[in-house]
């Protein structure tokens, strides 16, 4: 996602924050986050990771994944699909290894 077309003040509003709970979330005090809403430009991807780590928290807190932008559900729909396989895997040589343990 270029930085341009990332639209920090339509995320925020989606998310139900205030400028001042954006920023504190952020780790940013808020003049330096109202700067990011004013200059477009001064947004750089440590701030989108930052703020698409908050539209992930708030989406898990408030139970809505659509909360979460596209591009952070596609991230942890894999990371989910990874960990469900790892699961699987276990469970069943934990299986296999009782099977064969008991014959």
């Amino acid at each position: 996602m270029s930085n341009h077309n990332f639209e920090l003040v339509k995320l925020r509003k989606s998310l139900g924050l205030a400028q001042p709970a954006m920023a504190k979330r952020m780790g940013l005090s808020l003049r330096p986050y109202q700067q990011l809403e004013l200059n477009p430009e001064k947004i750089r991807p440590r701030h989108i990771r930052l703020a698409e780590s908050v539209a992930l928290e708030i989406a898990i807190e408030q139970k809505d994944p659509e909360l979460a932008p596209t591009s952070v559900r596609k991230k942890a729909m894999a990371l989910a699909r990874l960990i469900i396989r790892g699961n699987i895997r276990q469970k069943a040589r934990e299986l296999t290894a009782l099977i064969l343990d008991e014959e």
